[in-house]
């Protein structure tokens, strides 16, 4: 929460700063900050930048920004202090707009620790303080000793502990000997990760080895038929074809660098990824050059989502999600992400097991699946994909002529397939304890959470629906929204009735 003034509760204890190494921190997240400005300043580039670039006056500018980058550093770094007290957080930031942010620790969600590749040398750390609330609450100070972050956390955790009465009982701190290992990724796993997350571009990146040869032969082709072909076609048409050749070639190494550094940008996420358990708290530290920590909270895990995409699916891996609340967030970098921890490229066996050590007793990958209705494939069909096909048809006649059927002809089978898959792999199921999502079209994903879990229930029928009988439900946690749609409501309304009665008679508590 952030108030205009200094909340009395602050006065305990005396007011900290950081390391003067945090100055480090400061610029480059301005350095940052400019390069992603940098984008803005092409434009004036092409209309006359590079004048200023070849003038003297250059490296004066360059020395002036470096040195303004400097000062501003060191004054954010003598104006940003901390407390910590026995009843929350408090940072005062900002040089000329000054800011004051209180955190009691019931808000505070979980603690996150960082390392940048700077900070390495001297063992310090960014210590992010993640809440409940939207991503402009989150607080973090960078510049502390290990030793001071690991005291932060283990303050924020007794303050949790003291709170819940269930847990009062449990040891005021936690040492790595009551660690339990739950999962390690190999380098192995973590090139599989970067190769099933670029999705369908990493298809031709196995063939970058091979792009010399390729690309030579096919120019070898193209000149041996050019004399026929501009016989035929003529020069102009020739001299297209061969841009088309040129801009497909382009395009092909492209995607090869995209998978390269696919490849490469999972290794440093997520180099040296151990996930342990530490009584309730579920804990993962990874990364090559920025080190983090993230800690998760057993019972503030609202969904488990096992995600296996057609390339996963093939390589027999899953990417396993948990994730808790996000209340006003965007959707930010999964590493980066205090809200969500990622189990990545697991086996069946080990995401179904790991699963299972957070939901007890959970069936995810057993289920007998209530399909939905195959009226979600006829809508489809009728309302977007056959209106869509027939307005392409039409241009492609007029453009192409006879031979502009076959194109919209392709794109409608190809359409048709994937809404079928769509609806056929999209069902639901639920057992005593859980509510069970399958969804997906080549992949499949499985969907885990709680049935007391359950904050809202939403029902959509419309006309046409309501005379099949059929619903649309909406179950909304604290992670956000799962749908189903065209459900029937034989099946929908007694699972409505018990995840009412679970929440409103029971009234379990989750957080």
């Amino acid at each position: 929460m952030t108030t205009p003034t200094e909340s009395v509760q602050t006065t305990s204890t005396q007011w900290q700063r950081l390391s003067p190494w945090s100055v480090l921190h400061f610029l480059f997240l301005q350095l940052r900050q400019s390069v992603s400005f940098a984008i803005y300043v092409i434009p004036a580039y092409v209309v006359g930048g590079h004048k200023l670039i070849d003038s003297e006056y250059f490296p004066l500018l360059l020395l002036a920004m470096g040195a303004g980058w400097a000062i501003s550093s060191v004054l954010k770094y003598y104006f940003f202090q901390f407390t910590v007290t026995d009843k929350g957080i408090a940072i005062r930031s900002g040089v000329l707009d000054r800011t004051f942010t209180d955190l009691p620790y019931e808000r505070i969600q979980n603690v996150k620790f960082d390392q940048p590749f700077y900070f390495r040398f001297n063992d310090l750390r960014i210590v992010t303080l993640d809440t409940a609330g939207s991503a402009k609450q989150e607080a973090h100070f960078a510049g502390v000793t290990s030793a001071y972050a690991q005291f932060v956390k283990e303050t924020v955790m007794r303050a949790h502990r003291q709170q819940s009465a269930t847990t009062t009982e449990e040891s005021l701190s936690s040492t790595a000997t009551d660690e339990q290992l739950l999962n390690e990724r190999s380098i192995r796993d973590l090139i599989l990760h970067g190769i099933t997350n670029n999705r369908v571009w990493i298809v031709l990146g196995t063939l970058a080895p091979f792009y010399e040869q390729i690309s030579g032969f096919i120019f070898r082709q193209m000149n041996a038929l050019r004399p026929q072909a501009e016989a035929w076609l003529g020069e102009q048409v020739v001299a297209l074809w061969y841009v088309g050749v040129m801009s497909v070639l382009t395009a092909i190494v492209l995607l090869i660098l995209m998978a390269l550094f696919s490849i490469g940008g999972s290794v440093l996420m997520f180099y040296g990824y151990r996930l342990t358990r530490q009584g309730d708290k579920y804990i993962r530290n990874s990364g090559l050059l920025n080190r983090q920590e993230v800690s998760m909270k057993r019972t503030r895990v609202q969904i488990a989502r096992q995600q296996q995409d057609w390339l996963d699916r093939l390589l027999g891996r899953v990417n396993l999600y948990f994730e808790q609340n996000v209340t006003g967030r965007s959707n930010p970098n999964e590493l980066k992400a205090t809200h969500k921890l990622l189990v990545p490229s697991v086996t069946v066996a080990e995401s179904d097991e790991l699963t299972s050590n957070v939901f007890a007793a959970q069936q995810a990958r057993h289920m007998n699946f209530e399909p939905i209705h195959i009226r979600f494939f006829w809508r489809q069909l009728m309302l977007w994909i056959l209106p869509l096909t027939v307005l392409a048809s039409i241009v492609s006649f007029k453009v192409l002529g006879a031979t502009g059927a076959l194109p919209p002809l392709l794109i409608l089978c190809a359409m048709v397939t994937l809404t079928y898959l769509r609806w056929q792999r999209w069902g639901i199921a639920s057992d005593a304890d859980y509510i069970y999502v399958r969804k997906g079209i080549i992949g499949i994903d499985y969907w885990c959470f709680p049935l007391a879990k359950v904050q809202q229930v939403e029902v959509r029928q419309s006309l046409f629906m309501r005379r099949r009988q059929l619903s649309t439900l909406g179950f909304v946690l604290a992670s956000g929204r799962v749908k189903i749609p065209f459900v029937a409501t034989d099946f929908a309304s007694p699972l409505i009735e018990r995840v009412l009665y679970e929440v409103e008679v029971k009234k379990p508590g989750w957080m």
